[in-house]
């Protein structure tokens, strides 16, 4: 099977990428290298913003998305509709661009107020002359007498303009925020990425209509594939690792303006529907880990990082192990959730990356998974080395690796 050569250079994908992804040419290659049918579905139970099911696209393969982060998934669904019309983008583009939003407006947006309220304009995350700018735009979107798929596309280009240029935020890897920008030509930056994606779209309306859904859903239960009657040659993922990324906190300001937080309680609720991978994201009544009470490898990691945290003071350092238990125990659930949705003998490519973030803790996540695995029905393949990270905990590399299991 080959991809569609239309598409050479990263388009779509490059419309709005997260920080974490992993890239289009590695699912390339790992299509190639299962031999991936144009009769295959594929899943991907942590999708991101979508780079699996587009590059299956391209491929011409039905693919299926979940993610937990309501702002990926925003992303995700604005990327695989292929339905725009790249004319009336441009035309609802120059409609936004004309109008002037009065002061009044914009300062009762709920996007506005939340990240005043918040003290994120305060501590730096954006200045305020280019977030005035990007809310007029938001408003503008808002008002358009056309169609969602239209709006949503505007959206996704205001978002990635105020994330990669307006705002003052940076990525390395964790999000912090750089030198500060008093203004930024919002409008522009705005304007190129609009005529990016009718440009790309132009080339996308050569490719057949492929199958494609993003849902919103916890990988632990896969609820929104209880109606999928018709169950999955391959999965090609990469699901969070145990360490301190928070992924909500990277995606911030896409989800301000996306007006899914606009609160703790409504940022709280979408952290709970993640699998748990850092300490800002445990809570009480959390109880995934006892899904892997019994591994002796989990217990044994269990001891170390909390003969390391011992003498710590600061409170986070008593979570770690705990962080550490609820990941495996999450990702147990996942397993299991996925396995009916599997075809028998389906292959299964976990990109994961090995961990030492917890007081210099080696987590092998790959073998520890692959154990794990082996209780819910799969079987490991094979590992694939798949490039060295460096850790700036622990100031060395990590190995990242592709788990390949087999859906017994």
């Amino acid at each position: 099977m080959i991809r569609n050569n239309s598409f050479l250079n990263g388009e779509i994908h490059n419309w709005y990428k997260i920080n974490f992804g992993y890239s289009d040419q590695l699912v390339s290659i790992l299509l190639d290298y299962f031999q991936v049918k144009s009769t295959s579905r594929i899943l991907d139970p942590f999708c991101g913003t979508g780079t699996t099911i587009i590059e299956c696209m391209k491929w011409g393969v039905e693919a299926i998305g979940v993610d937990a982060n309501p702002s990926s998934v925003f992303a995700a669904k604005v990327k695989t509709n292929w339905k725009i019309n790249p004319t009336i983008l441009q035309n609802n583009l120059g409609k936004v661009l004309e109008e002037r939003v009065k002061d009044i407006y914009i300062k009762s947006d709920e996007t506005y107020k939340y990240l005043i309220h918040s003290g994120m304009v305060a501590r730096g995350w954006i200045s305020l002359k280019p977030l005035l700018k990007a809310i007029s735009i938001k408003i503008n979107i808002k008002n358009l007498l056309t169609t969602s798929d239209y709006k949503n596309a505007l959206m996704l280009a205001l978002i990635s303009e105020v994330v990669y240029n307006a705002a003052n935020v940076k990525f390395g890897p964790e999000l912090y925020c750089g030198p500060v920008k008093l203004d930024s030509d919002v409008h522009l930056g705005f304007k190129n990425r609009v005529e990016t994606m009718a440009n790309d779209l132009q080339v996308a309306k050569k490719i057949l209509p492929i199958h494609s859904e993003i849902f919103q859903d916890d990988a632990r239960s896969l609820s929104c594939l209880s109606l999928n009657k018709k169950k999955f040659d391959f999965i090609i993922t990469s699901p969070p690792y145990p360490s301190e990324h928070d992924y909500t906190r990277n995606s911030r300001l896409e989800l301000a303006f996306l007006e899914k937080v606009t609160s703790r309680e409504t940022l709280r609720q979408i952290k709970k529907g993640m699998i748990r991978s850092h300490t800002k994201g445990i809570y009480t009544e959390d109880d995934d880990s006892s899904f892997v009470s019994r591994f002796s490898s989990i217990k044994k990691l269990e001891n170390k990082i909390n003969k390391a945290a011992k003498d710590k003071t600061h409170g986070f350092a008593r979570l770690y192990s705990t962080v550490m238990k609820e990941y495996f125990g999450g990702m147990r659930r996942h397993l299991r959730s996925v396995h009916p949705h599997l075809k028998k003998g389906a292959l299964c490519a976990y990109i994961v990356g090995d961990q030492s973030s917890y007081l210099r803790t080696q987590i092998s996540t790959s073998k520890i998974l692959s154990q794990i695995a082996k209780n819910e029905g799969f079987i490991e393949e094979e590992t694939i080395h798949f490039r060295n990270r460096w850790s700036s905990s622990t100031s060395k590399f990590v190995r990242e690796n592709i788990l390949v299991l087999r859906r017994v």
